[in-house]
Formats: structure tokens, sequence, C-alpha cells
């Protein structure tokens, strides 16, 4: 039941995801082609709009150029030729029409010198309106073709300069490359006749039998079938609305995309079902593993902190035992105080001068025993107060060597030989005595538990180093040369409850404690650990000063 639930779960917001982002990119790549051949079809009206009105342009700037007595004659015709060289492949021919509608002067392949269009429709719209683009025609040459011809009145008459476009260098502008493989684009006039040719078929002045619908905007777009295939359309209108630019591409290709995304859709769902069957698998395998595995941290963790809470109260009876047996200790050096003076009262009647010379040192030896037990209860009871921190200016030159000695018959028993180095110049340091002797003294413990462990009670050594570093710190490192950590427990050393001792030997919280105590005095505790070479502990303290 969990694995069933654990594919159908998934599975649903997979496929939720996947139909929804594939409606979502189906739109919009939808959107982005129609978008697209709309700018094209924007794109090439510009362009053709900006050809025509150059050509208009051009022969308006000859014509305005044109003086009166260039007019008919040699010099109108070498005027006329002049022009049609300026216009490079643009223009085929051109031709200087005087009042008349005759050919005054003419240039070009077609041998049309004396021919007289003042009965055609292009030349008389021309007089009318100053300027005129016709459609593709015939004409006397009996080849499609269209022209430009704009009129200018010389004394009060009006002479018109004709010249025709060449349909090559026309037709290839608006059929550019950029609509894909399959995209194409046309002019059609107001009958539905190629003004262009068209690439899929249509030669100039063959009828487009395609029912386009009408173009009531500037730009329209649909989509339509033409011979079998699929189109996606957009239409602008040109030369004044006589023009229609028609670009189309094949849905096929224009939705590409979406295709594609299609397919797409269809490999992610297989992948993803093949990926949440396996990891449905795995992870109710891994599930069922990681469950029994915090079972056991569980119970491991509940018997860390009854542990933990006993060594508190273990930590409060050694207090409450220093404090009751620091009493006897003081009624102890009373006595024995009596005793030395009784003894020096007796020393000088004593016959037997050696016993009495023993008995002397024997009273000294107790003097010196009970003041290192006393001193021995006053660290246990300055170690075990629970008291709010009392940060003070502490000499470390004085501090430290004291700690040492806490531990130093603890080592010696061990075979450990325990030294401690302090620089002179070493700074001052605010910091609690007790917070600070509990990190050394950790730290210490630490260091001794390592090196039994390797070298059992021969060959141990630890070193206490404290020094000034470059930025003023006191910097205090505590090095032994025990079994190691290695570096999968280095990354966890500083965490509470994790130990790298034997079961029942720590609870995993002396280093956590440490390092939360040198962090609250601004403080760094690191480690620097090889395995079966040794540890180095390295306590950062600000200076006074810093």
């Amino acid at each position: 039941m969990l694995l069933i639930s654990m594919i159908v779960i998934p599975a649903i917001p997979l496929l939720l995801s996947v139909a929804i982002g594939f409606y979502s990119f189906a739109g919009e790549s939808k959107r982005f082609a129609v978008s697209s051949i709309r700018q094209a079809a924007v794109d090439r009206t510009q362009l053709i709009d900006e050809f025509l009105h150059e050509r208009r342009s051009d022969l308006e700037s000859y014509l305005a150029l044109l003086t009166e007595d260039a007019l008919s004659g040699p010099k109108a015709q070498a005027e006329v030729a002049a022009w049609l060289r300026t216009g490079g492949q643009v223009f085929q021919d051109m031709g200087l029409i005087d009042p008349q509608g005759r050919h005054a002067a003419y240039a070009g392949p077609f041998g049309l010198a004396d021919k007289d269009y003042s009965d055609t429709d292009w030349y008389k719209e021309t007089r009318e309106s100053g300027y005129f683009i016709s459609d593709v025609f015939l004409g006397y040459r009996k080849v499609p073709h269209f022209i430009v011809a704009v009129a200018r009145r010389i004394n009060g008459q009006v002479w018109i300069l004709r010249a025709t476009v060449n349909p090559t260098v026309f037709g290839n502008m608006v059929n550019a490359p950029g609509i894909g493989d399959t995209g194409e684009a046309y002019i059609l006039n107001r009958e539905g006749l190629f003004q262009t040719g068209r690439r899929s078929g249509g030669d100039l002045l063959e009828h487009d039998d395609y029912a386009y619908p009408a173009q009531d905007e500037n730009l329209v777009s649909f989509t339509g079938s033409d011979g079998g295939e699929d189109y996606l359309f957009a239409s602008a209108r040109l030369n004044d609305g006589n023009w229609r630019l028609i670009v189309r591409q094949k849905e096929e290709e224009a939705f590409h995309a979406v295709v594609m995304a299609g397919y797409t859709v269809i490999f992610v769902l297989l992948c993803g079902g093949a990926v949440i069957v396996v990891l449905a698998l795995f992870v109710s395998r891994r599930l069922s593993e990681t469950l029994h595995g915090q079972a056991e941290a569980v119970s491991k963790l509940e018997g860390q902190l009854l542990q933990a809470a006993r060594l508190a109260e273990l930590g409060e009876m050694a207090a409450g035992f220093a404090h009751e047996i620091n009493n006897p200790l003081q009624i102890m050096k009373t006595d024995l105080a009596l005793l030395e003076l009784t003894l020096k009262d007796v020393t000088d009647e004593c016959s037997n001068r050696e016993a009495c010379a023993e008995l002397k040192e024997i009273a000294e030896q107790f003097q010196i025993q009970i003041g290192r037990c006393a001193a021995i209860t006053r660290e246990i009871l300055r170690f075990g107060r629970q008291d709010a921190p009392q940060v003070q200016d502490m000499d470390l030159a004085e501090f430290l060597p004291k700690v040492g000695d806490m531990v130093r018959n603890k080592a010696q028993v061990n075979g450990i030989n325990v030294t401690c180095e302090v620089a002179p110049d070493i700074p001052t340091v605010l910091a609690d005595p007790g917070q600070l002797q509990q990190v050394m003294i950790n730290l210490l413990n630490n260091a001794i538990h390592a090196v039994v462990d390797r070298h059992g009670a021969k060959g141990g050594r630890i070193e206490v180093v404290a020094r000034r570093d470059d930025r003023n710190q006191a910097e205090i490192t505590v090095t032994d040369n025990g079994s190691g950590i290695n570096q999968e427990s280095l990354s966890k050393i500083f965490m509470p409850f994790f130990t790298t001792k034997a079961p029942g030997q720590g609870t995993g919280l002396g280093l956590s404690v440490c390092h939360s105590i040198i962090d609250s005095l601004g403080g760094e505790l690191t480690v620097a650990s090889t395995k079966g070479e040794g540890t180095t502990f390295t306590v950062r303290i600000p200076g006074k000063s810093a």
C-alpha cells in the first residue's frame, strides 16, 4: 500500500505540471509563431514601401533638375540615359513623355521611343494625381512589368518621367529569406493577380484561386489550407491599398516547437514514470531503514540525556563532598598546628632526638598534604559552582599552570608527561575563571584519554602552549600524541552528544559546551588532527586591549 501511494501521489502532480506546462508552452509557441509571421509581414511592408517611395523620389529629383532646353532632342536623350545609369539595376528602362503623351526621350532595350501613351490608364492617372505606381501589365512590350511615373508642370504643360522597375530585383526583395524553409511572400492586386512570383507556384499576372479574407485592417493573420497544405498567413496593405502583401508559412514548420513539445512531454512522462517507480522502491526501503535508525538514535539520545543528568547530579554531589571534606580538613589543620606547638615544647626536653625529629618531619608532611587536600577541594568547589559568569581580568601565566597541576597526578599515573609553556607577553583576557577552567580541564582530560588509548601507561605526551598571536589574541594550544580523530568525525566534533569514546565513557557534551563558552567570550575553538598521530585543540580569546 505504501509503495502504491508513493507511486500514485507523485504521479498526479507530475501529470498536472506536464499538462499545464504543455498547454502554456503550446499556447505561447503558437502566439510566438503568429507574432513572428505578422512581424515578417510588417518588416517586408515597410521595406517595400520605402523602396517604392525611394523610386518615386528618385524620379521626382531627376525631373526637377530637367531644364527647359533639355526637354527634347539629343540633350533630353542624354539626360534620360544618364538617369537610367544612375538608377543601376533597379530600373529596366526610362522615358520622358511630352504633354501630348509621346516619348520625348527614351533609354532602354525595348524600342519604345515612338510610342504614344496618351490613351493609357497609367498616363491619365499620372497627369491627374502627379505620380502613379501601376499594377503589373503587359503593355507594348508584351512582357509583365510595372512602372513608376511622376509628373511636373513646365511652362504650363505636364511632362511625365516614367521608369520600369526591374521585376527580378523587386521579386527578390519581396521574397527574401527569413521565414523558414517553407515560408514565402508575394504581392497580389485587387483582382487577385500575382504582382510578384511565388516559389510554391504562381507566375506574374496569374490568378490566385485561394479565397483570402477581407483586408479590413492594415495587418491581418489567419490560417488556411492551400493545395492540401495547412498554412499560417499574414496579410498587409501596400501601395495605398492597391496591393496586398501575403506572407505565409506551413503550419508544421511554424508550429514545429509545439510538435516537439508534445514529443518531449511523452518522453518526460515515460522517464518521469520510470523515475517515480524506481524512487518509490528506493525511498520506501530507505524510509524503513531511516525510521529504524531514528528509533535507535532516539533510544541512544535518551541514554545520553540520562547519563548527562547523572553527571550533573554527580557534579553537585562532588561539590557537596568537597565541602564536607573541607570541614574535617580545617579541624585537622587546627589540631596539627596544636601538635606542632606541643612538639616544639617537648623537643627541648626530648631525650630521643631522632624520634623527636621524625615526629616533627611527620607533622610537616601532614601540613603539606592537608594543604594539598584543601587546595583540591577549593578547586572542586569553584569548578562545580552554578553561579552566573563573573567576567574578570585573568592572568593566563598564573592561571594555566594551576589548571595543569589539577590533572598532573592523573596524567603521571598513566605515564603521561604534561608540560605547560606560557609566553611572557601573553595578553590579559576577560573571562570567567570557572568557565575557562572547565574548558581547559575538559581539553586536558580528552587528551589524557586519547593518549592512554594509543600508548597505554608509557610514552604519552601533552603540551600546553600559550602565546600572543598576530591579532593580539591569547592563543592556547593543547597538543597530544594520542590516537587522533578521523576526518569524518572532525566535522561533527563540536555537535552536542557526539563522542568518539566507547559507550559509557563519554556524553558528547564536553566539547559542545567548551565551544559555546569560548564563543561567548568572542573567541574561537578549533581542532586539527591526524588519525594515529595526535590532536591539537586551539583556543583563541581576544586580549583585553583588542
